[in-house]
């Protein structure tokens, strides 16, 4: 049996060979219509074929079951072979592959055995006992099917040819026999039961091995079509492992069979071929604030396309760059100039010059008698007043300062120092006070420190005699702020300054020339075309060599707001104002233009000469009612006098009442309104001739945050204008 199986294998051998002449592997597959080549990646498929088995049997008896055999023969078995499979290629000469499928090792087990002098039966007419040598056939019939797993791995001998080798698990599904011995010869006999059959028995083989292992070696010859499919016929020989049970039981098997694979491809990755190429264009620009020409690139776009030629990808990149030439523009701006007048609510109005007029003006600027001091404090330097020496004092004159209601008080220990020394047999009275509180309580040696300190002053600096100045302590003063809010208590840390001398406590006076202008408020205006390059600007107001106004900013000019009412830019002559607004750009090219602004100067002979008149503006500021007080006291009742002389049949007057901070603005209006119509009284104005104002602390007139301001609040400015003829 042996001998035919190998004459088979040896037959298909040769028929692989002759056909191996007329194939070739099919490691790629070409597409007939692209062209494209794909590369094999794996095979599924299934395999079925035909398994003989060569049982090697060196056992008589399964343990347990009574069998006089002494040893079976070697035998052969068929059975039929069922597998899925997948098989990888790893390398061009190497794959591996794995199956799961079905097989079956079972098979038919038989041998002769001659027992001499055996017991038996002659079956004639008359049945006889006797004895004598029988043959008899002993047979185990076995079914093993069994589940299969067989990884292997393959390696090409030739283009065709694959020699596989690995290692194939199985497990039996069952395991049973079938046993018997059977009279075989002489014929006519039986055992002395009267059968010819003996030993029977059946059932689960003891001892079976569920596990098998055989080594596996093959050989197969691929035979390809031009498709993905390709069957394999092969041969494949198993040896064992493993026992079928525990009695010398082996099975090694050949088997002959063909596998139908379907073959999965992957395209291969194609053979880029690349090619560039540039569209380019360009835009020329002016532009300004250059000084040479300029190119760059503005945008690129790219687009790609590609085409397929078999295993060929050719791909064409089309990058289109746009390219701008800027070349330089000129600067030449449309730049015009022009003086625009503006209203109180801002509205342009016709203005081709500015009308200056001269006033003859008389200002009092009065003294507040007090000197406050810091918390807790008697130092000179925390009370704001301006400290001389004794050189400084003696170049001060009271007309030399400034017309400003707070300079003049910062200097009333100077003003007065310089009026005793005018005056040798005036004196003063200095009244030190507290603000009653906390450090300050009862504390009448700090209020006394206080005035010796402005009495010292006076001395050192001024060199009155100490008998001229009569120093007095107390806590608060006589007529006292609030004592219950901080702004009160900070206005009674004070001294206070007092005489029989009122000349001493007059007002400052300043007599100056004013001017008035009309209008107020102007816009250099520009007018800008082709200005789009201006990169920064500047522009100036001057008058002759004065310059009265400046201002710059970047990229296109804004209008320029002038005043012509504030001291430092009234024109005092006649001499015109010029606007000049000059561009530039980034390369510093600049450009100009300029407007005239006429003026109309009028003095107080040309008003006259014309008979147009002059004015003298007289301003009083009478101080210091006292803390929520509308009745004048002795030093403005004074005041009031020299007010009163000074109105003219002619005049005009207006009286401005206002008030501290201090209390709410209701009430602190009707306080104004009361304080404006005692000055009306006192001056003997009917209410036909005079115009009233009380404003109250809608409009401060001086920093609150201060006690002199506060007490300078409260107050009441008083306007003559009689005309000059």
């Amino acid at each position: 049996m042996s001998f035919r199986i190998l004459r088979v294998i040896v037959c298909c051998v040769g028929v692989l060979l002759m056909h191996s002449a007329h194939t070739s592997a099919q490691e790629t597959l070409k597409d007939p219509t692209t062209g494209k080549t794909s590369h094999l990646q794996y095979f599924i498929g299934l395999y079925s074929g035909l398994g003989i088995n060569l049982h090697t049997a060196g056992f008589g008896q399964l343990p347990g079951f009574p069998s006089c055999c002494t040893e079976y023969k070697d035998n052969t078995s068929l059975s039929p072979v069922f597998d899925a499979l997948i098989e990888v290629p790893i390398m061009q000469d190497l794959r591996i592959q794995g199956r799961l499928g079905y097989t079956g090792l079972g098979g038919l087990l038989s041998t002769q055995q001659i027992i001499g002098n055996e017991p038996v039966i002659d079956d004639g007419p008359v049945p006889t006992a006797t004895r004598r040598d029988v043959i008899v056939e002993h047979t185990l019939d076995a079914t093993l099917p069994m589940i299969v797993f067989e990884p292997t791995i393959g390696y090409r001998l030739l283009d065709f040819f694959w020699l596989n080798a690995g290692l194939r698990g199985g497990y039996m599904l069952s395991s049973t026999f079938t046993q018997s011995e059977r009279l075989f010869s002489p014929e006519g006999y039986t055992f002395t039961d009267g059968s010819t059959v003996r030993n029977q028995a059946s059932g689960d083989i003891p001892g079976a091995v569920p596990f098998q292992f055989h080594g596996v070696l093959g050989l197969g010859y691929e035979l390809l079509t031009k498709s993905r499919i390709s069957l394999v016929p092969e041969v494949r020989y198993y040896f064992p492992f493993t026992k079928i049970a525990s009695v010398d039981w082996q099975v090694q098997s050949f088997q002959l069979g063909v596998s139908l694979r379907y073959g999965m491809y992957t395209p291969n990755d194609p053979v880029v071929i690349r090619d560039t190429a540039y569209v380019r264009d360009t835009t020329v620009v002016a532009k300004p604030n250059l000084t040479n020409d300029n190119i760059f690139l503005s945008s690129s776009e790219t687009a790609e396309e590609s085409r397929d030629e078999g295993d060929n990808r050719f791909t064409t990149t089309t990058i289109t760059e746009h390219y701008i030439r800027e070349t330089p523009r000129p600067f030449k701006p449309d730049v015009r100039l022009k003086f625009v007048a503006l209203s109180t609510d801002d509205a342009a109005i016709p203005a081709e010059s500015v009308r200056v007029e001269e006033l003859d003006v008389i200002e009092n600027y009065p003294l507040l008698p007090q000197i406050f001091f810091a918390h807790n404090s008697s130092a000179l330097d925390s009370s704001r007043q301006i400290i001389l020496d004794r050189s400084q004092a003696q170049d001060f004159r009271a007309m030399d300062l400034t017309r400003d209601q707070i300079d003049v008080y910062r200097n009333i220990l100077n003003v007065v120092g310089y009026r005793l020394q005018k005056n040798p047999s005036s004196s003063v009275t200095i009244t030190g006070c507290v603000d009653n509180l906390d450090e300050e309580k009862n504390n009448k040696e700090l209020a006394r420190q206080r005035a010796e300190t402005v009495k010292n002053y006076l001395v050192t600096a001024w060199g009155i005699e100490g008998e001229r100045l009569k120093v007095v302590a107390r806590t608060l003063p006589q007529n006292p702020a609030n004592p219950t809010t901080p702004d009160g208590q900070q206005e009674n840390r004070r001294v206070e300054l007092s005489s029989d001398d009122m000349a001493l406590f007059e007002p400052v006076e300043f007599r100056d020339r004013d001017l008035t202008v009309s209008p107020k408020v102007f816009n250099l205006h520009p007018t800008i075309t082709n200005g789009e390059d201006i990169n920064s600007w500047d522009a100036t107001i001057r008058r002759e060599s004065s310059v009265l106004l400046t201002s710059s900013g970047s990229g296109q000019p804004t209008d320029v707001r002038w005043n012509a009412d504030t001291n430092g830019a009234k024109p005092k002559s006649a001499k015109p104002v010029i606007g000049t607004l000059v561009v530039k750009n980034l390369l510093g090219q600049s450009y100009s233009s300029s407007d005239t602004l006429n003026v109309d100067y009028v003095t107080l002979q040309l008003m006259k000469s014309r008979e147009e008149g002059g004015k003298l503006v007289e301003r009083y500021s009478l101080i210091v009612f006292e803390f929520n007080s509308a009745t004048l006291n002795p030093a403005n009742q004074r005041v009031m006098e020299r007010v009163k002389q000074r109105i003219r049949p002619e005049s005009k007057v207006k009286i401005v009442g206002f008030a501290d901070r201090q209390g709410n603005p209701d009430y602190n209006r009707s306080l104004a309104q009361r304080r404006c119509e005692e000055a009306q009284r006192v001056l003997g104005l009917s209410d036909d001739r005079v115009t009233i104002e009380p404003v109250g602390s809608d409009r401060l007139v001086f920093d609150n945050d201060n006690p002199e301001g506060r007490s300078y609040s409260r107050t009441v400015h008083i306007e003559i204008e009689t005309p000059l003829r």
